[in-house]
């Protein structure tokens, strides 16, 4: 096989499927095919929404799904001949999640929904989906939208505070052991590996068992979990750049040993740190999530996304959508945060081998 034979049966994997394995369709072919792919997906998704009410939920969830994957792979053909074949649609449309999820939950007391504690007058004790209301209401007759909404609330003020607070004390300690070493470094690790000898989660429900479950000690418990992660990752990086050529060069020019930590090491070790942020308040979220499920959440009535799923359960062959409706939103949050975790990891090591 000659090299023209070779690539012309190269087939370039798309999320249209090529015709056949010796035809590579042209771009404008191509953007034929995401269009159709793109319409015929949201014209599946409508029919399964309005129009097949009276199915059952579980059929009308798995059209919709083949709905949003014909949109999906469309959506991904139309933008990488667009944007170049490193744009990703899932990576759109979860920084698109996130900034929606973080726009509603700072700003729920202005949106046009219930209280999250207000409930439906004359409500029987059967949940059902209304017009007024499509995510529904629970067994109480609270509306979902606004619990979820204020849920998110509750578990990205966790997260960004366990985020901050954790990301700065664990950076100074992994920094300062790592450029130091010795002694100071053992001292510091006894610290840190102390913390990941206990099972995390029996950890949580030790320090929450000991305060009174809010906002501000469930933070605290995250914080003193999610320190040792950033503190061995920093340390990682400025024991691999402590002893750099402009490390060394700073240090032969007289720079003193602040202005090393801050001005040479700091910046260069934070891009694999900054880019673990993202996983880690998926993590914290699931954590937070999973003290609420276990009834050592926030307390009521103050909604959270674990507390949902737990009061739903005994509804759940009746009534699905009560425990559904906070889990897709907690799915949904979690997974856009690995993604967007992921995108930046990426760039991060990109940016190291640049520095090498």
């Amino acid at each position: 096989m000659d090299e023209a034979d070779h690539v012309t049966s190269t087939i370039v994997i798309d999320p249209v499927v090529q015709l056949s394995p010796r035809f590579v369709a042209s771009p404008a072919q191509r953007r034929l095919l995401g269009f159709a792919y793109l319409g015929l997906g949201v014209v599946v998704m409508i029919v399964a929404l309005f129009v097949l009410r009276s199915m059952e939920a579980s059929w009308r969830s798995l059209i919709g799904l083949v709905g949003f994957g014909l949109a999906f792979a469309g959506g991904q053909t139309l933008g990488r001949l667009r944007f170049g074949a490193t744009f990703s649609v899932g990576l759109v449309l979860a920084i698109f999640w996130l900034a929606l999820t973080l726009f509603c939950a700072i700003f729920a007391d202005f949106l046009p929904i219930d209280g999250y504690d207000k409930a439906k007058i004359g409500h029987v004790d059967r949940p059902a989906l209304e017009l007024s209301q499509p995510l529904g209401r629970d067994s109480f007759g609270r509306s979902n939208l606004s619990r979820v909404i204020f849920g998110a609330r509750a578990s990205l003020m966790i997260a960004g505070l366990t985020v901050v607070l954790g990301l700065v004390i664990g950076s100074i300690i992994g920094l300062i052991g790592g450029y130091f070493g010795g002694a100071l470094d053992y001292v510091l690790n006894i610290f840190v590996n102390s913390t990941l000898a206990f099972p995390p989660l029996i950890l949580l429900i030790t320090i929450i068992a000991v305060f009174k479950p809010s906002i501000w000690s469930i933070s605290g418990a995250l914080i003193v979990l999610s320190i040792p992660s950033y503190s061995r990752i920093m340390r990682a990086q400025t024991i691999s750049l402590r002893e750099r050529e402009f490390v060394l060069a700073a240090r032969s020019m007289g720079a003193s040993t602040k202005r090393i930590l801050i001005k040479e090491i700091l910046p260069n070790a934070m891009l694999a740190v900054a880019a673990y942020t993202f996983i880690q308040a998926a993590v914290i979220i699931v954590a937070e999530a999973s003290l609420s499920f276990l009834g050592l959440g926030i307390p009521p009535p103050r909604p959270a996304w674990g507390t949902m799923i737990a009061d739903g359960l005994l509804k759940l062959k009746t009534d699905p959508h009560v425990v559904f409706v906070p889990a897709t939103v907690l799915f949904l949050t979690v997974v856009s945060f690995n993604r967007v975790g992921d995108y930046a990891r990426r760039k991060a090591i990109g940016e190291r081998d640049d520095i090498k």
